[in-house]
């Protein structure tokens, strides 16, 4: 109501002054009616937090925008939850560590479909494509939802697309809704099979959508090319060395988080900027990544003894901050082969030049990754957080993947130095 009835200045005025009461009271326990659903929710928080955000994300857009994000939260996330409790045929599955059901997503994607008829342009509804990928991307932002965080990731997500939708033809979204579906099914398969844990397939489903959603297809080839060579050459080391690649732990979350924090940060950048510095950094991070797994999985596969850069003695090939001839040249053509990649699929931005640069700013990220695994992670390995002895079973942020970020950044660094 207030959004036909106030301007958007007041109105802007409102939400910040609610936003600035919720945070304010939250804490106290004589506000606990406003706050507490449930013990772990932290739904008022992030409500408040969600629907600022995109209303200064959607503020010189109508209006009409603005109020599906509103009425997305208040019928469809109301909708959900009221379905989700039937019990009877419902189908239940677990989704970023909470239960969701069928009808839930049933009753969301139907309120949600009303809604875009009521509010959305008609050469936004007329187009199946582009109505089918609004309804798809809002139960995504709930599925992935935790602990209320669907107040938050469900008005930012849709205010997202809303702001980069807008301006672009909507002919796209055919090939969207199809990829997609085929994300949804690799990252499935993915979990199915091992290679990533449940949080770690969905981590990686939510990684391809915003390749290919935000950005686009010569975005995504990298990172398809360090995942699946990765694959590929870890086979091949546990099949040559005897490991039990069954019996092994498939890769987290926080896994998959580390090696794509960085690039998607450079990423994000290159969005807002559409500087070409951050397809090089952008570039350079993924390098850097590959050149790193490539050496740790194929150095133990042509050399049995290492150089340790913790002590400087020779030990096993495959130990943290180990470096060999073998895995030397590995990160070597690792990190080559993305940048050679890149040189293909951006023809107006790289050069020969920047080509060398990255490879050489990946292949340097490499040595920085095993410096610090041989004297930064037995650091943090005897602090409180990190003292869990099967740290590496769960769900839980490692001191490898801390080193796995700082190396990736370094590449960053060393390419600037190298510019």
């Amino acid at each position: 109501m207030l959004t036909w009835l106030t301007g958007k200045s007041t109105l802007l005025w409102i939400i910040s002054g609610g936003s600035l009461f919720a945070f304010a009271t939250f804490p106290f326990k004589k506000f606990n009616f406003i706050h507490k659903t449930t013990y772990n929710s932290y739904g008022t928080l992030f409500y408040p937090l969600g629907i600022l955000s995109a209303y200064l994300i959607l503020y010189n857009l109508p209006l009409n925008y603005f109020r599906i994000v509103l009425l997305l939260l208040t019928v469809s996330d109301t909708v959900a939850n009221i379905a989700g409790r039937i019990t009877r045929n419902n189908i239940y599955f677990r989704a970023a560590g909470e239960k969701k059901s069928l009808f839930g997503l049933l009753g969301f994607a139907l309120t949600a479909w009303l809604i875009f008829y009521l509010f959305l342009p008609d050469k936004i509804y007329n187009n199946t494509a582009y109505l089918i990928f609004f309804i798809v991307a809002s139960v995504n932002f709930e599925i992935i939802s935790f602990r209320g965080s669907d107040n938050f990731s469900i008005p930012l997500g849709i205010a997202l697309i809303f702001n980069a939708t807008e301006f672009n033809s909507p002919d796209k979204f055919a090939f969207l809704n199809i990829t997609i579906i085929a994300l949804a099914a690799g990252s499935y398969m993915l979990y199915r099979f091992r290679l990533l844990s449940r949080a770690g397939s969905l981590n990686a489903y939510l990684l391809g959508i915003f390749l290919f959603g935000f950005l686009a297809f010569p975005w995504a080839i990298p990172v398809i090319f360090f995942f699946l060579s990765s694959v590929f050459f870890t086979k091949i080391n546990a099949s040559v060395n005897k490991k039990t690649v069954a019996g092994s732990h498939p890769r987290n979350s926080w896994q998959v988080i580390a090696n794509s924090m960085p690039a998607i940060a450079f990423s994000a950048a290159f969005l807002l900027t559409k500087n070409p510095l951050f397809i090089f950094l952008f570039t350079s991070t993924v390098s850097a990544v590959t050149a790193d797994t490539w050496a740790s999985e194929i150095g133990p596969v042509f050399n049995r003894k290492c150089l340790s850069l913790a002590d400087f003695r020779t030990g096993k090939a495959g130990i943290s901050g180990g470096i060999s001839v073998a895995g030397s040249l590995a990160a070597l053509m690792g990190s080559f082969s993305i940048a050679i990649i890149t040189y293909y699929l951006f023809p107006n931005q790289i050069s020969i030049r920047i080509l060398f640069l990255i490879t050489l700013s990946g292949f340097f990220a490499s040595f920085i990754d095993s410096l610090l695994g041989a004297h930064l992670e037995p650091v943090l390995l005897k602090k409180p957080y990190f003292g869990n002895k099967n740290i590496y079973a769960v769900e839980k942020l490692t001191p490898n993947d801390l080193v796995n970020i700082l190396g990736s950044l370094s590449a960053s660094l060393f390419f600037i130095i190298l510019w």
